[in-house]
């Protein structure tokens, strides 16, 4: 073998034992990683909502980017105005109740939407995220 090829080799294994050294120096990511900070969530909340509101699709651009999961704003209900609660006091990821007025519906619905995720950050409303548990 030539030096220059031994020399790449040396290189290669040093680079990867490295890598692999590096691979386990960070902290293992937990479910409680996945919960974004209370504000983090509320804003990704309300971004959601507006883009919902002024007819613009299920998927917010911008950093962190934002899928929404709610199987009447697939089905096109158009929201003519929410109003987002006080978040929940309740283990595991934020959730707040929201008030989301419907055009042409008698009166507001009542929802509860969990945010998830660092990015993208996944908002689930109470039934998207029961069907995607198994519920």
């Amino acid at each position: 073998m030539k030096f220059h090829q031994s020399k790449g080799l040396t290189w290669t294994v040093l680079m990867l034992v490295a890598g692999g050294l590096c691979f386990g120096c960070g902290s293992p990511a937990t479910v409680e990683s996945y919960h974004p900070e209370e504000m983090t969530a509320k804003d990704a909340l309300e971004k959601a909502l507006t883009a919902w509101q002024n007819g613009e699709a299920q998927l917010i651009p911008g950093e962190p980017k934002i899928h929404v999961a709610d199987e009447r704003w697939v089905k096109g209900a158009k929201l003519k105005s929410f109003e987002i609660g006080e978040v929940l006091d309740e283990d595991g990821p934020a959730k707040f109740p929201v008030k989301l007025t419907f055009e042409g519906a008698a009166e507001p619905e009542n929802e509860t939407y969990m945010i998830i995720g660092k990015d993208p950050l996944w908002i689930m409303s109470k039934a998207e995220s029961e069907r995607s548990a198994g519920m």
